[in-house]
């Protein structure tokens, strides 16, 4: 019997699928959402600075859930969909039963990452914020309200370094861009505010910081992200940590921002 119900959002690939793989090591029943179902729904690298197709897809990422004996339940979600999201989430609600930890992984993938604020379109730029946070506040309000209403509830937001520190380099030379930088603060700001709004309510919210990951995206992207391809660690690690924080959520703050690496480094997974 399962010890728990999870979502995680953005798992085809890369983190996400590590991570909801990881939940069901442990025990958890997980519904993973994505734009990418199958193999015939593979596309491109969505920034156009690569024709080459993504690997990855729900159905794979579900065949390796139910390997370890959990329950699995591909669900097709596209960010930009807005009208879609908050049925998303109440779909998942009736066919869990129930949600216990929502990973909010999912990003926008598109054009406008990594040039320098005068070289974006605004519209771009509007489309990064929306999926990066508008999106996730309507996927995520069914889901926390549902939680409220139980009295307990783990969110999980993978943040990034982008939204709480200086720029390292310019913007498609190993630094991240206008764009993403405001919209992952927004975002990174969403997990200190609930924390404190809904603690009293019995739900935790912490925001993930994984440092360098070397997902299969940006392998193939490289260029402008060639330090992470080259520096960054496997996503399994990643989807290890986050198990256990998960199962060890009583040792964390509600609003406090999580070094997943630094924790990696302190349970011997990867060497300091």
């Amino acid at each position: 019997m399962a010890i728990g119900k999870a979502v995680v959002t953005g798992a085809s690939r890369g983190i996400g699928k590590a991570s909801a793989i990881a939940l069901a090591k442990i025990g958890f029943d997980v519904a993973i959402t994505a734009r990418t179902v199958s193999k015939e729904d593979q596309a491109p690298e969505p920034s156009g600075l690569s024709n080459t197709m993504l690997p990855g897809s729900l159905e794979e990422t579900a065949e390796i859930i139910r390997s370890h004996n959990a329950q699995a339940l591909p669900v097709y979600m596209d960010l930009m969909d807005k009208d879609q999201l908050v049925p998303t989430a109440e779909k998942i609600i009736d066919s869990l039963g129930r949600v216990d930890v929502l990973l909010s992984n999912a990003v926008y993938s598109g054009p406008g990452n990594y040039g320098r604020f005068l070289d974006n379109d605004l519209d771009d730029v509007a489309d990064r914020i929306f999926g990066n946070v508008t999106a996730q506040m309507f996927f995520l309000k069914p889901i926390l309200a549902s939680m409220v209403e139980r009295g307990s509830g783990i969110l999980l937001f993978m943040t990034s370094a982008a939204a709480y520190e200086c720029p390292f380099a310019m913007p498609g030379k190993g630094g991240w861009g206008s764009a993403y930088t405001v919209s992952k603060g927004g975002f990174h700001r969403l997990a200190i505010q609930l924390g404190y709004e809904y603690g009293i309510d019995g739900i935790t919210a912490l925001n993930l910081q994984p440092g360098l990951v070397a997902t299969e995206r940006v392998k193939i992207v490289r260029g402008p992200v060639e330090n992470v391809a080259s520096l960054g660690v496997d996503p399994e690690i990643i989807g290890e940590v986050i198990a256990h924080i998960t199962s060890n959520i009583s040792d964390y703050v509600s609003g406090e921002t999580i070094q997943l690496q630094k924790v990696a480094t302190e349970l011997g997974i990867i060497a300091s």
